[in-house]
C-alpha cells in the first residue's frame, strides 16, 4: 500500500457508491486509506496474550469492525476484568505452500 494505490483504490469505491447509491455522488469523504490485509486459514482472527504480549491480529480484510470489538474486549482483560474473548484458545492452522515471505501475493492483487 501506498498514497497512489490508496487514492486510485478511493476512486474506484467512489464511482462505485456513486453508481449504487446516485444520491451520494456529491457528498464528500473524509478519509481514504489502505494497506496490507493479514489473513489466516480459516478467516477468523486470533487475540489473547502469549509470553507477555497481548495480540488481536488476521482479520483476514474486516479489521475495521473486529478489532475495535476485540480491542475493546482486550483492554478488559489487561485490566484484570472478565475476559470474554471469543477467539482465546483457537489454534492457528498452517497455510499449505506458504513459508515465510508471501510470495502468492501478487498473484491475489491480480485477480
Amino acid at each position: 500500500s501506498d498514497q497512489r494505490s490508496d487514492a486510485k483504490s478511493g476512486q474506484i469505491l467512489r464511482a462505485s457508491l456513486a453508481a449504487i447509491f446516485p444520491q451520494l455522488a456529491t457528498v464528500e469523504i473524509d478519509y481514504c486509506w489502505g494497506g496490507l490485509v493479514d489473513m489466516t486459514k480459516d478467516r477468523f482472527p486470533r487475540a489473547g496474550y502469549h509470553d507477555g504480549v497481548w495480540y488481536a491480529m488476521g482479520y483476514s480484510g474486516h479489521g475495521a469492525q473486529l478489532s475495535t470489538h476485540l480491542g475493546m474486549i482486550l483492554a478488559d482483560a489487561m485490566l484484570g476484568r472478565e475476559d470474554r474473548n471469543p477467539m482465546k484458545g483457537l489454534e492457528w492452522p498452517s497455510i499449505p505452500g506458504y513459508s515465510g515471505k508471501p510470495w502468492f501475493l501478487p498473484m491475489v492483487g491480480l485477480y
